[in-house]
This record gives structure tokens, C-alpha cells and sequence, in this order.
């Protein structure tokens, strides 16, 4: 198959979603299929080049090209709940030169390809759901905290999302995403059940099934985890590892709360409290760092693997994930798993058998959690080896076949 993925952000800005893209095309091209990956230009970036075997087509937007300023980072472009006209224009050009099968896209590029879906250059379309984008502007599905139960509306999420974006621009993109009905999706998949039953509020055509399909990671994670040297930034003593954003909504300010207490319960404990390694930026909402806790940030992937592994509890407190790779990665490096029971996390861990769950936003509970995983090494031990197996659910080798039937039977029933 010829394959056209549609992302916001690739290579060299690689995040979750871009990693998990970057992850599926790499294993199609191995298994003989062509991928081009369409993605908006940034400045250092050339125009057209091949990464491990993958075209990488850049093309322009108003905001890089004469809008600038739109874009608060202009190596992360922005694209809006609306189509962009120099976007449409080069994926059109794009579709004239080159022949390809299928067009599958991942955020809200897609937006700049729907007005083509039904023309001569429209081809068959996946899209794939990686978190909340087509129900909610911040992408979070979240309001003050915790799981937004009112449902979008105009008033609502422009008030919401104008911490995120400013007033005007939430006005903007919320007005845009509540006039998108998603004309021209053939084929919808979510990375997780949570994200699916959230895509019951956004506006779909007709009775659109959604299928879920989880993210992936790359094979041989577990490897990988195992063949790195120790990071030598790691405390000599036992740690607990968090990995993500030291935001709020990810539980950092929960983990700090569980982790004092931790310390304060140091009695319970020998022969004393781990050390709280978190890997990730500071954020301005980022709460007091509890002293002795180690932050680092660009810690390039395979440290992080071997951090996992070493790790004595992997901790994954967020308020609400799309998929959780974060949480897979820990699994398959071997860290015993303590995670929320939210979101895609709910998809990933089944608790007291891979992992622990515990209820997001609950301090007391995870701390309960943690020493258990701390203090009962029997529990710990097959935390860590089912883990592993669990975590081999959503490498590359068992996902992408999934990926691949999805593609033959969007082409076969595309009309």
C-alpha cells in the first residue's frame, strides 16, 4: 500500500503522538509498504527528506509563512480547528504528484484536507482520535481538574480553554471546532476506549462506528531498557520514577503530596524512603518540588528506558490519559507500576496483576499503593513480570497488522 499520513508535528519535534506515528510508518516501510508523512514546515527542517525510510514532506501555513506570530514556538507549528488555505493548497499539490492509497490523519491537519475528501484528488481517510481534539479545543477532555462531564458548548469551552490560548484565539478555534461535522472521514479509530466514548460528543457524520486501536511503542523496548548503562544522574539508593509534564495534569502535585508522606512514614520503610526521580519540564503551574526530589528534562529515550528499569516503582498519577504509553514503556522496562485509574489507563493496566490502580487525584491512596509495591517485594516481583508481558500488547509487532486491516477495509468500502 501507499500510504499518506497527515500530522501537525514530526521529526525532529517528537512527542507521544509523533512518536507513535513515527513508530507505525517506520514498521510499514519493513513490511514493504511506501509511507509519506505530511507535516507542517518549521524553520530548520528541509522541505523534503527521508528519515529511516519514510518521506517526510513539509508544506506551509498561513501562520509559518505570513502570520508568524501565531505560532508562540515557531519549531512547533500550529495548526488550527479550521482549514488552512496554503495547507490545503500544497496537500493538493502533493496528491497531484504522487499516487497513493490511502490518506490517514492524527490531529487537526486533517482539517485542511476534509475540503478535498469529496473532489477528484479525495481519497479514502482514516483518522485517527490520539486524544480529545475533535470533542474539546484543549485536547484534554478536562475542566478545573477533573473530567469535563458538561459536554462542549461555545459559551463553555471558549471560557475554559482561554487560560490555554487566550480569549480571542479560544473563541476561534472553539467557534471552528463546533462547526466541523467531519465530512470525508471514512474510517474512524481511538487510541483507547476513553477516548472513544468521548468522541460520542463531537459532531460525526451519521452513525460513523469508531474502532480503537491502541498507540504503539517501537519493539524491543525491553532490550533496549536492559542494554543502556545505568544513567549516572541516577541517586546511588532506590528510586521511584515519573516521567511527563510536571503539570497538574498529570498528577504531579498529587505525587509530591503521596511522596511526603512517604517520607514522613520513613519508619515503614527499610532501610529508608526511595528517592522521586521526575523526568520532565518545569511548567509555570508546576507545583513546590519537595526537597532531595531529582528533575532532569531532554533525557534522551533510551536513558529513560534504562531509568525505568532500574526504577523501584514506576509512578503514573495523571488526572486523565488518552492511551498511556508512558505507562507501557515502565511496564516493558520492568518497573512495577503504580498508575490512575483513568482514561486510557483503564485500557493499559489491569490492577493487582500488571500493575496497581488507584483513583485519580487521591494522595492518600497512592501513597497506600506505593508502599505496598515498596515493602512487599513478592508483589513487586510479579508487578514486574507481568508488566512485561502486558506491556508487549502494544509493541509494534502485535499493532501494526491491526493498522494494516484497518487500511484495507477503509480502500474497500471508501466510496
Amino acid at each position: 500500500m501507499r500510504i499518506l499520513h497527515l500530522s501537525n508535528l514530526y521529526a525532529p519535534v517528537i512527542g507521544g503522538l509523533e512518536r507513535s506515528i513515527a513508530t507505525s510508518s517506520e514498521a510499514m516501510v519493513r513490511r514493504g509498504h511506501e509511507v509519506t508523512v505530511l507535516t507542517l514546515a518549521t524553520p530548520a527542517a528541509p522541505h523534503d527528506e527521508e528519515i529511516n525510510g519514510v518521506r517526510v514532506v513539509r508544506v506551509r501555513s498561513v501562520a509559518s509563512t505570513m502570520l508568524p506570530r501565531l505560532n508562540a514556538d515557531p519549531a512547533k507549528p500550529f495548526h488550527p480547528t479550521l482549514p488552512d488555505p496554503l495547507t490545503t493548497a500544497d496537500i493538493a499539490r502533493v496528491l497531484r504528484t504522487n499516487t497513493f492509497d490511502v490518506v490517514h490523519s492524527h490531529d487537526w491537519l486533517m482539517y485542511s484536507y476534509l475540503p478535498l475528501r469529496f473532489g477528484r484528488l479525495g481519497l479514502p481517510h482514516v483518522h485517527t482520535a490520539h486524544d480529545f481534539g475533535l470533542t474539546c479545543v484543549r485536547k484534554t477532555f478536562s475542566r478545573n481538574g477533573r473530567r469535563c462531564t458538561s459536554g462542549p458548548s461555545l459559551g463553555r469551552c471558549v471560557g475554559c480553554a482561554s487560560a490555554q490560548y487566550g480569549r480571542p484565539r479560544s473563541a476561534v478555534l472553539t467557534a471552528g471546532l463546533r462547526a466541523q461535522h467531519h465530512r470525508g472521514i471514512d474510517t474512524l479509530t481511538a487510541i483507547s476506549s476513553s477516548v472513544a466514548s468521548a468522541l460520542n460528543l463531537a459532531r460525526l457524520p451519521g452513525e460513523l462506528p469508531v474502532r480503537v486501536i491502541s498507540s504503539l511503542v517501537p519493539d524491543g523496548l525491553d532490550t533496549l531498557a536492559r542494554q543502556t548503562p545505568r544513567p549516572d544522574w541516577l541517586p546511588d539508593e532506590p528510586y521511584l520514577l515519573f516521567v511527563g509534564q510536571l503539570g497538574p495534569h498529570k498528577g504531579i502535585d498529587v505525587l509530591f503530596t503521596a511522596y511526603r508522606r512517604l517520607v514522613s512514614s520513613a519508619s515503614a520503610l527499610h532501610p529508608a524512603v526511595p528517592r522521586l526521580v521526575c523526568l520532565g519540564a518545569l511548567r509555570p503551574d508546576t507545583p513546590p518540588v519537595p526537597p532531595g526530589v531529582v528533575v532532569r528534562h531532554d533525557v534522551p529515550h533510551a536513558q529513560v528506558m534504562a531509568a525505568w528499569h532500574g526504577a523501584a516503582a514506576g509512578v503514573v498519577p495523571s488526572l486523565l490519559e488518552g492511551m498511556g504509553q508512558v505507562a507501557v514503556e515502565a511496564m516493558l522496562a520492568g518497573a512495577p507500576l503504580v498508575a490512575s485509574a483513568s482514561g486510557g489507563l483503564l485500557d493499559v493496566v489491569h490492577d493487582g496483576v500488571d500493575g496497581l490502580l488507584v483513583p485519580p487525584g487521591d494522595p492518600d491512596l497512592l501513597h497506600t499503593a506505593l508502599l505496598r509495591v515498596l515493602t512487599d517485594r513478592d508483589l513487586a516481583g510479579r508487578l514486574r513480570a507481568a508488566g512485561r508481558e502486558r506491556g508487549l500488547d502494544f509493541t509494534a509487532a502485535r499493532v501494526v497488522p491491526e493498522i494494516e486491516e484497518v487500511y484495507r477495509d477503509c480502500i474497500a468500502n471508501a466510496t
